[in-house]
Order: C-alpha cells, then structure tokens, then sequence
C-alpha cells in the first residue's frame, strides 16, 4: 500500500486537490514486468523507459552524429547507423542543467539482485556527469550507485551495476548532468539480467569492489574510500579516476596500534588462464610512515609470484605502475599487499583503477595512446602541475583528450595519427576553442629515476590553426614541487601555427634527482586550431643530434643565475669606471696634470681626490663582488643542509 501525497491543481481560482491516496487489496500474484522488458536499443523508442519531471531537459532520440561540434558520438552503438539518446549541452542548455531517465517499477532484488548494464558516451572538453540513482517509492529516497565524471574518450563504453539489498519496489534513473558547451553524454543498449555482473578485466571501484575481499582474518585494514584520506597530511585528497572528492578507491589508513611489519591483503576475483598480458595500476604513498606495498599473482594453490614493489614515501600523488603477468597455465587472482612501518598515523596507502590486459605491457616510458593514456595524468585546467585537481564535470577548461581522426576541428586537427597513420589510430589532443586566454591544461608522465647520462623526451606534436597557443615542457621534482614550483623547470617551448602535419621533438635532460614530465598547453588569446601529442617516448641517455644541456637541478640553476648576476654586475662597474676615469682624467689635463696610474706630474693638494675616486670604484667593486661571493656560500650551505628527496626504490 501506497500513500500520503497530496496533488493539486489551481487554474482560475479552481481548484482540485488529491490526497490519501492508497491501494487496498492488491492482487497478490501481481509482479512487475520481467526485467527482459527494460532492455532497449532505442530503436523504436522508450521500450517503457520515461522520461524524468524532475530534469531540465529531456533525453533526445537521434542517430548519427550530435548537433554540437567537437563533441558526442558519430553513431549508436549497437549498429553504427541506429538510434541512441543523448542530451544536448549547448544553448539553450546551461551548465548545471539535469536530464533523467526511469524504469517502470522494479521488483524487490535481493542477495543475487541483478545487473544493470548500458553503453555509455561522454567525450568533449567540458563533459559533466552520468550516474544512476536508485529511487525507493515508500519511503522516497535516493541513492547514488554509479556515477562518473568528464571525457572518457571517442568510444563507447560500458557501464555495469551489479544492484543488490534492494527490499523494497524501487526505480532505476540515468541521470546527466550538463558541464558546459562541448559536453554532450549519450547513452545506449541499456539491459537488465537476473544475478550478478560478468567479472571485468577493470576496475576503478566506482560502483563497489568488483568483487575484491579483504584477507579473511583481518577486518579493519583496506577500506572503500572517497575524499580525503582520514589522517592529515598522508593518503589521497582524491581518487584517481575522476580526481574528484566523490570517486571511490581503496585506502590503508595507518593506525597508532599497527604493528611494524603487520601485513593487510586485498585480493581480486579469479582470472581465467591466459598467457602473456599486463598488469596496471595506480598507486598513492604518502607520509614520513609509509610501508611497503607488494601486488602478486597468487595461484589457486597459494604460490604468490611477486609483480611490484614500492616502500616509502612516493610523494602526495597518484603513481602509474604496471608488470607482465607471465605465462599462466591456471587461473589466478591479483593480491595487493601493504606491509606497515609500524605505530603512526602519517603513512597512508591507497590504489586505484586496476586493469588487467591481454596485450604485454608497452615499454616503460612509451606511449602511443592506442588503448589508454599510459603513465600520462591529465590534471585538467588550472591545475597545480605537481598534484591532483578536482576535475568534475564542471569544469570550464577541459584537458586533455584522447582521440582519433579529424578530431576536434577537421580543418586544423590531424587527420590521422602518427603511429598508425590513419584516422583509427589514436592521439591526445587539446581542444584550443574552450577555456580563455593564458589558462592552463598540463599532461603530466611517471616518476623516473635521475640517471648519469640523463634522458631524452622524444615526442610528436601538431599544432595547426589560428592563435593556436603555446605548447611547453617543463621538467618537476619532489624538491621544487615541494616548495611551490608546481610548473618546475622550461625545457622547451613551441608557440603558434606550426602548419597541418606531425612534427618530431627531442629534448634532453640532465636532472639529479627523480624527476617527472609535464606537457602544459596555454591557451591564446582567441582559440583556435588543434594541439596533439603522440608516440612520446622517455628514452635513456643523450639525444641524438642534439647538444647536451646542463644539469636541471634547483642548485645549478641558482648558481647559474649567480654566476650570470655576477659577470652582469662586474661589466657594469667596469663601464662605469671607465668613464669615471675619462672624466676625471680630462678635468686634470685642463689644469695642466695629466693622470695615469697616478698622478706623474706636481700635483696641486686636490689632486689625491682622484686617486681615492678611483680607489673608492674599485673598493665598491670589490665588496659587491665579495657580497655575492657570501650569498653563494650562503647559498651552497643552505642547501647542504636542505634534505635531498630519496630516489625511489627501483623495483
């Protein structure tokens, strides 16, 4: 039974009103339709789906590609040539704007509940939000049980949701939400089936565990977490997936009552056997506390195989890592293992986004983009170039975006990739007509260990179309992050129209420390064109045909800076005694005494003014140089003192 809502409706000082509505005696043996009934193509309609009251807007039918440039998808997903729904985010859509879309009624799911799945398309530079909301009748409420944040690419792809305690009728709702202009969201081939979801090679644990479980005899060690980490200053502030307080990850808070060397253990479901393929994930180790963090392969006889290794502070960041699998002749599961320094509250750990591939790992430092974005971060517009930033739907400048073919601008933007050579292959480009003059979109690369004969960052760029903007690299580490130089060094610098083809750059670096990339991209004045990236590699040694450059650590480009104020400031002195000499020189020559290195000739009692003149440049020369000489040696001591940050430990 159902009731206690109150309708009515006012027109001309009329009005009629509803209230106490119940339902008495239902049939018993009524049951919602079957949940075969709530799968859909759109392509003859609804199939019983409605459109929410609620919304602004309302889910279009179309096929082909969407109104707005830059943004969409060119087709359904189930034919290419079909129907799908989408929302519209240009004007007269603002941002902030809601579209939902219901079931009917659904059934009670109990402890096997169902699966909901569905295709999803969000790509654009200002994409806002999908997710699911769960809606009980009686009593109202809502939850949200799925949901994600911003461009996730040119293609379709799959979302799943495994519903279960659910003892009451309820409704399933697609919600989205506008984020700006370019960021329309689709959605397609929405299905329901009995039990839970088909195991995922991926997993970012936005809508639960996929199936992870803590070790069973330990229940207060990993933990399903959003927002910041519960100890100040250690663990995330976000999760790496939406680099949002709401996205979801798996956190190891640190306790005053660990044990040193108490071991805590996540593991995967079971993976069927497969040879080759790779493992990737993000990791986050932060804190003067932190552990050690062991991820293996564990066979169905307990034989864990060691994959990865981190132990200490990695620095407040998420890192990328990856490990061939090996060959695997019966199934096997991923465990992640962290191992506690012991009694502290200042050594988090967390990991994010686990995915396991059937193709080999790509060597480390290579990225073509094909499947994903490697070991690249997108910090999104305006973000600190050395730590996360909240990269929600809202956001008005996008990053950057994974693409393929004429894309954004079939005008200025590559037709096809460099790897590949056709418009099936992929890049990462900017969108250069979104955000405003001078802001910021940064791309930044992995952790990499400092080394003799330093690296070189080899990359292909295309940058085509009217003020197009700058495109940068600039080298960071722990140290100069660390004191506020979230940009860190320039290395190299691109600005303009550089015409419609793929351009090769090699840039060297000679660092002391561990040290990471960063891609930043500057808007122009108007916006415009196209910027792309693609095959970067990060290789060990010098560039080839280009000159070495010095050492890119804080302390050579102080000195450097030294150095060069100083010569700066000995030129100048020296001009300005020559001329006071000349002036000098030809006052005394009028009188009749002629000065060099002294005065020669009987010289009246003024003429020692000349000498302690001269006496006094030199005396002011001489103090500013050994001036600067203290505040080098200032300098160098201050930063013996400065503790160095610690490689990290290789694996």
């Amino acid at each position: 039974m159902y009731s206690n809502r109150l309708f009515f409706i006012s027109k001309v000082n009329k009005t009629v009103a509803l209230d106490d509505i119940s339902f008495v005696n239902c049939e018993a043996s009524y049951q919602p339709p079957a949940l075969s009934n709530y799968s859909c193509t759109f392509e003859e309609g609804l199939c019983g789906w409605e459109q929410g009251s609620q919304g602004q807007l309302e889910w279009l039918r179309t096929s082909g590609p969407t109104d707005t440039p830059n943004t969409g998808p060119s087709g359904d997903h189930t034919s290419g040539t079909g129907k799908y729904l989408y929302i519209e985010s240009s004007p007269p859509s603002q941002k902030g704007n809601v579209a939902w879309l219901k079931s009917q009624l659904l059934a009670p799911a109990g402890e096997e509940g169902y699966c909901l799945t569905f295709w999803y398309h969000m790509y654009g530079a200002t994409v806002g939000s999908l997710r699911v909301v769960l809606q009980k009748v009686d009593p109202y409420e809502q939850t949200t049980a799925w949901q994600l944040n911003g461009s996730q690419g040119r293609d379709w792809q799959m979302g799943r949701l495994h519903v279960t305690d659910q003892p009451r009728v309820h409704l399933a709702i697609l919600e989205a939400r506008v984020g700006g202009e370019t960021g329309d969201i689709a959605v397609d081939d929405v299905k329901l089936v009995s039990g839970p979801c088909a195991a995922s090679d991926v997993c970012d644990f936005e809508t639960g565990s996929c199936n992870w479980q803590q070790e069973a005899n330990d229940n207060s060690g990993w933990v399903r977490w959003s927002g910041p980490s519960p100890n100040p200053n250690t663990g995330p502030v976000t999760d790496h997936t939406t680099h949002t307080g709401w996205g979801h990850y798996y956190l190891l808070p640190s306790k005053a009552s660990d044990l040193s060397g108490h071991r805590t253990k996540m593991a995967s479901p079971w993976f069927t056997a497969a040879n080759g393929g790779c493992l990737q994930l993000w990791y986050h180790m932060h804190g003067p506390g932190v552990g050690t963090l062991n991820v293996y392969r564990q066979s169905q006889s307990r034989q864990d195989t060691l994959l990865l290794f981190r132990s200490g502070d990695h620095s407040p960041m998420w890192r990328f890592a990856q490990a061939p699998l090996g060959d695997r002749t019966l199934p096997y599961r991923i465990v992640v293992e962290g191992v506690s320094e012991g009694p502290t509250q200042s050594g988090d750990m967390a990991f994010d986004d686990v995915q396991v591939t059937h193709q080999p790992c790509p060597p480390p430092g290579h990225c073509d983009f094909e499947s994903s974005l490697c070991d690249w971060s997108n910090l999104g517009g305006g973000a600190d170039l050395g730590g996360g930033a909240d990269l929600g739907g809202g956001a008005d400048l996008g990053g950057w975006l994974r693409g393929r073919g004429a894309s954004p601008h079939p005008s200025n933007g590559p037709d096809v990739d460099h790897t590949t050579d056709s418009d099936q292959g992929y890049y990462v480009h900017i969108d250069t007509y979104v955000g405003g003059w001078g802001t910021v979109s940064s791309l930044r690369g992995d952790l990499l260990q400092a080394a003799t004969g330093g690296h070189c960052l080899n990359f292909w760029y295309h940058m085509n179309g009217s003020d197009v903007g700058t495109l940068q690299v600039y080298i960071n580490d722990r140290k100069m992050h660390n004191s506020g130089k979230g940009e860190g060094v320039l290395l190299w610098n691109k600005d303009g129209n550089q015409g419609h083809t793929w351009l090769e750059a090699s840039v060297p670096a000679l660092h002391g420390n561990a040290f990471w990339f960063v891609f930043a991209y500057q808007g122009g004045t108007s916006g415009g064109g196209t910027v792309a990236l693609d095959d970067i590699n990060v290789l060990s040694g010098p560039c080839p045909n280009v000159p070495p450059t010095p050492p890119t650590t804080e302390e050579s480009l102080t000195v450097g800076l030294a150095v060069g104020l100083t010569l700066m400031s000995g030129v100048a002195i020296a001009s300005s005694l020559y001329a006071f000499n000349n002036w000098w020189t030809a006052r005394w020559s009028a009188s009749g005494f002629v000065c060099v290195c002294g005065c020669l000739g009987g010289a009246p009692e003024n003429t020692d003014r000349v000498e302690i003149a001269r006496n006094s440049v030199f005396e002011i020369m001489s103090d500013q140089q050994e001036a600067q000489h203290e505040s080098e040696s200032d300098r160098s001591f201050f930063n013996n003192l400065y503790e160095p940050s610690q490689p990290d430990t290789p694996v």
